[in-house]
């Protein structure tokens, strides 16, 4: 059987339009930028987004313009959103809000890990160098 190779925007972009008709959709993470709280591997399910879901600390799924990310809210207003990887330091991506397509349902603990770890940001490049030479790329 002849394999054909599919950039990551051509696949993501079938996802957003799923989205965008009212699917879930089941993906499989690729990457550290989540780290700790999603690794490389790690299997997701995304649901549409909606108005209430537009909250800090939610995970999303959102076209940065040049990538489509899933990364955490870390600001939000009326016309935008300020997003950033668990795993990153710095690079925020701040886009409107109609680039957000979807959104993974995260526990109330997930949620109360992630309020701690973005509190740790201006030191957490210690516990991330840990993670990522532990954890599978």
């Amino acid at each position: 059987m002849e394999q054909k190779r599919t950039s990551n925007r051509e696949v993501f972009s079938v996802v957003r339009d799923l989205l965008l008709e009212g699917s879930n959709v089941t993906a499989k993470v690729k990457g550290q930028s989540m780290l700790p709280f999603f690794r490389s591997g790690s299997i997701v399910t995304l649901r549409p987004i909606r108005e209430e879901d537009f909250k800090r600390l939610g995970v999303v799924f959102a076209d940065t313009g040049r990538n489509f990310v899933i990364h955490r809210i870390i600001e939000v207003d009326e016309q935008s959103v300020t997003l950033l990887g668990d795993g990153n330091i710095y690079g925020t991506e701040r886009m409107a809000r109609n680039k957000v397509y979807g959104v993974i349902d995260c526990s109330a603990v997930h949620l109360f890990f992630a309020r701690i770890w973005l509190w740790m940001r201006p030191v957490r490049r210690f516990p991330l160098a840990i993670f990522r030479r532990v954890t599978p790329k």
